[in-house]
């Protein structure tokens, strides 16, 4: 099964789309609102669990889109 999400937000910075999934990470330093670079850290361990993956495309004023994509049980 895959599940795809897509924004059509500023996108993220290809030096950064390489980091996304790593704990306490974040992209945007000088954004306002708090965050604890924690949410795509704990989606991966999630998709993980569930035998699947998860990957991130990104185009810089364009959007950002994942994909999920989880094995079907037999």
């Amino acid at each position: 099964m895959q599940i795809r999400l897509a924004d059509n937000g500023i996108g993220i910075e290809k030096e950064d789309l390489k980091h996304i999934f790593e704990r306490l990470y974040k992209c945007d330093k000088g954004r306002s609102e708090k965050g604890s670079g924690l949410g795509l850290s704990i989606a991966h361990q999630l998709v993980e669990k569930m035998n699947g993956t998860i990957t991130a495309n990104s185009i810089q004023g364009k959007g950002t889109e994942f994909t999920l994509l989880f094995p079907l049980a037999n």
